[in-house]
């Protein structure tokens, strides 16, 4: 009979029968001698007359770019063709909605004061002496009066006060770096990650600066500054004149020290809008330890110029091979 019309149930019939039980190993063997001849009767082969299975494509994913480029913007000025260059392991880390998940619902638990609080029996203002005595009146038995069965006692199993850290849920100090990097890769990657050369308004004025980031779409942004440090001090005048604007405008939050960035600030606001100056310590606060090894690197993140059809044509082919990286898994991942 051809190989091909075999069935398994002939293969196991074929096999030498025996009296006694098959062992676990001859079990073994007979199994893997079906599958084989099962497996031959669907592979061609050279001495059937039959040509060769042609190759299976395989599609590789496409190779990790040590960088991500986002266009330089301005609040005032708005400069042209130049590019700034972040580090892709920072800033185009693959998606973790689990760990963002964690990270908000650690966040609104730890905004909870827990001070809701009932008095249980022992707690209420009445006497302990017992109502009325246990036998001869045919009423039902009580005690005291501050029971949880009669009216104004005291509560049973009621809530009682859990403090500033009562409903505290611990996030490793790792799965906050990573929640970090991974929410404003989520901005990149969604192109709302912008880089302006400064933060400042001339005068305080929450109707201009309003209209102002109306025109520009950032209605909704979270605005990251650099430290008061590293100013001079007209900038700092500048700066303060801005955080004062900001103040009463509903959807918009400025973040002064970028070592208190938090996921929560990231993620509520459509836009984040870093200060060019206040990259390095973003990068900082993103890998505090240097484990990635960005701060041995050239600083490369500085402003590029570019100009004219290369310069849409890198940023839209780097944005399409961050996606497509994203869904084969082709982009790097170091912890």
């Amino acid at each position: 009979m051809h190989a091909s019309r075999r069935t398994l149930s002939s293969l196991i019939s074929s096999a030498p029968a025996t009296t006694c039980a098959f062992s676990s190993s001859s079990r073994y063997h007979l199994v893997v001698r079906v599958f084989l001849t099962l497996a031959s009767c669907f592979v061609p082969t050279a001495a059937a007359g039959l040509a060769p299975a042609a190759a299976s494509t395989v599609t590789l994913p496409p190779p990790f770019h040590p960088y991500v480029h986002v266009p330089l913007s301005g609040l005032v000025t708005r400069p042209k063709n130049n590019l700034v260059p972040l580090p892709a392991q920072l800033f185009n880390t693959p998606s973790r909605p689990s760990l963002l998940h964690k990270l908000v619902v650690s966040h609104l638990a730890s905004l909870r004061t827990g001070n809701a609080s009932t008095k249980n029996r022992s707690q209420v203002n009445y006497s302990g002496k017992k109502l009325r005595p246990q036998k001869g009146t045919g009423r039902a038995r009580l005690g005291s009066r501050g029971s949880p069965m009669l009216r104004g006692g005291g509560r049973a199993f009621g809530v009682s006060p859990k403090g500033p850290d009562g409903w505290k849920m611990k996030v490793n100090r790792k799965e906050e770096q990573l929640g970090l990097r991974v929410g404003l890769s989520e901005k990149w990657r969604s192109g709302n990650l912008v880089v302006v050369d400064r933060l400042g308004w001339e005068k305080v004025s929450t109707n201009a600066l309003d209209k102002e980031l109306r025109s520009r779409g950032w209605a909704d942004a979270l605005f990251i500054t650099s430290a008061d440090s590293a100013r001079s001090l007209p900038d700092l005048e500048q700066k303060d004149a801005f955080v004062l604007s900001t103040a009463n405008l509903q959807h918009v939050a400025v973040v002064e020290e970028p070592q208190e960035l938090g996921i929560w600030e990231i993620l509520k606001s459509k836009k984040v809008v870093m200060e060019l100056t206040a990259v390095d310590e973003v990068i900082r606060r993103l890998d505090p330890e240097n484990k990635l090894g960005v701060e041995d690197e050239e600083e490369g993140w500085e402003v590029e110029l570019g100009g004219g059809e290369e310069y849409d044509e890198l940023l839209a082919n780097e944005l399409e091979d961050a996606l497509e990286g994203l869904d084969l898994g082709g982009v790097e991942q170091k912890l």
